[in-house]
């Protein structure tokens, strides 16, 4: 389990520098376009594609070093186990990563973490009807609790917004609660069609994350630069705060998002997809940790209670 746990430890550092990264590349941007609500989604998109092709270039690195690049050549043979490597690759990289940096950058890096983390219950409840895996009723008390307080934190957030800014930035944060929630079909489906695909399958874990970074960094950048042309928006516009200063951060997100992808993947492999998933989801709670101390500002209360609310139902539900 401690690769589960050191997963959710470096994702919830990388989610708050990730947020930190999105909002230099709004703020360098927001000149560049008059309509400031594509200008997010689009930066939330680049945002997750600077992510993953960092993570995914880190992770040839890592297998060219540790000589497993063959056995990326021998899934690429086996067009069955590649079409469903590559499904799972899109729903967690496009789908589920995109719609989390479009929360974090939104409604912030606390809240759509706290959100995001329903994945693993979401999941559970899909493994039941897709996978045909039973759960007892008290496992559906503790999800629809769970789904209670992730409307909760949504309520708060918009809340925060009315009182705060303008009905601009209200907008903003409904972009950014449906991109968490986003973020949960995504990671959810991703972790069921995994489970499907390695059920009768031994593959190793490093491979399939090596094949899934490198079709989510490939997949970013189609859809990136095809917004950027239907949009009419200068990508080299939004990038302009990118200099030497920003360098760390980057490598940083990197170097953090390949250490939890690799942590997480171990722990599927060593204790199995519903307790790993339950052990990642720690990672709203480091979040919220993390992002007190880089802006300074604390979270109410009932964010915390909604928070460790989704963490313990959402581990209730997907424990074995």
């Amino acid at each position: 389990m401690k690769y589960s746990f050191l997963s959710g430890l470096l994702w919830g550092i990388d989610t708050v520098l990730l947020a930190v990264l999105t909002t230099l590349f709004t703020l360098a941007g927001s000149n560049a376009h008059e309509n400031s609500i594509s200008l997010v989604i689009l930066t939330g998109i680049i945002g997750a594609l600077l992510h993953d092709i960092i993570c995914a270039i880190f992770m040839w690195i890592y297998i060219s070093t540790r000589k497993k690049l063959h056995k990326t050549f021998e899934i690429l043979k086996n067009p069955k186990i590649f079409i469903i490597i590559i499904v799972s690759s899109l729903l967690g990289g496009p789908l589920g990563m995109s719609g989390y940096v479009l929360a974090a950058n939104t409604i912030g890096a606390g809240y759509a973490a706290a959100i995001s983390a329903l994945y693993p219950a979401f999941g559970a409840v899909l493994s039941a009807v897709v996978l045909r895996e039973r759960l007892s009723a008290k496992k559906y008390i503790a999800f629809s609790l769970a789904l209670i307080a992730v409307g909760i934190l949504g309520y708060y957030s918009c809340n925060d917004a009315q009182n705060t800014v303008s009905s601009t930035n209200i907008l903003n944060v409904l972009l950014g609660l449906s991109g968490a929630l986003l973020s949960v079909i995504g990671w959810g489906s991703e972790a069921v069609v995994c489970a499907w695909a390695t059920r009768k399958q031994s593959i190793d874990d490093e491979t399939i994350l090596h094949i899934r970074e490198t079709t989510s960094a490939i997949s970013y950048t189609i859809i990136a630069s095809i917004l950027c042309f239907a949009s009419h928006i200068e990508i080299s516009k939004i990038f302009e705060s990118l200099n030497l200063t920003t360098l760390p951060i980057i490598i940083a997100i990197g170097l953090l998002g390949t250490g939890s992808y690799l942590s997480y993947y171990r722990g599927i492999a060593q204790v199995g997809a519903s307790r790993a998933m339950a052990a990642n989801v720690t990672y709203a709670v480091w979040a919220m940790v993390a992002a007190s101390l880089i802006y300074q500002t604390m979270p109410s209360i009932i964010a915390w209670i909604c928070c460790f609310t989704i963490m313990c139902t959402t581990i209730f539900v997907a424990r074995q």
